[in-house]
C-alpha cells in the first residue's frame, strides 16, 4: 500500500519516558501476533484442520506487564523466566525451530 505510518509519543514525566520503549514493544508484539495463524494436525483426524488465530487476550504479553491476564480456564504464570521462555518458544515456532527447554532430559534419563 506504500503508506507511511508515524507513532508520536509525548511524555510529561520521567517515568513515562522510561516506559516508551516498552509501549512500542507491546505494540509491535501485538501487531505481530495479529498476523499469525496456526493449525494443529492430528493423526486421528484425516480432514485438513482449519487455520486459527491466537486468543484476543495475548498472555504472551505478560512478560512485559505487571499483572498477567490470561484467557478463561488458562493457568496464570507469574514466573518471569517461564514467561520469557514462552515468548522465545513461540518466536522459535514462527521460524520452524523446536521449542527450547532447559530440562535436558535426554542427558538425565537412564539408558
Amino acid at each position: 500500500m506504500g503508506g507511511l505510518n508515524t507513532i508520536s509519543i509525548y511524555n510529561t514525566c520521567e517515568d513515562s519516558l522510561l516506559a516508551s520503549p516498552l509501549i512500542i514493544d507491546l505494540f509491535m508484539m501485538t501487531e505481530l501476533m495479529t498476523r499469525v495463524s496456526y493449525r494443529v494436525k492430528s493423526d486421528a483426524d484425516a480432514s485438513e484442520p482449519e487455520w486459527a488465530q491466537f486468543h484476543s487476550v495475548l498472555s504472551i504479553l505478560s512478560y512485559m506487564l505487571k499483572a498477567p491476564v490470561v484467557p478463561p480456564n488458562t493457568p496464570v504464570v507469574n514466573a518471569l523466566a517461564k514467561q520469557r521462555m514462552a515468548m522465545e518458544n513461540i518466536m522459535r515456532a514462527f521460524v520452524g525451530l523446536p521449542p527450547n527447554n532447559e530440562m535436558l532430559l535426554e542427558h538425565k534419563a537412564f539408558h
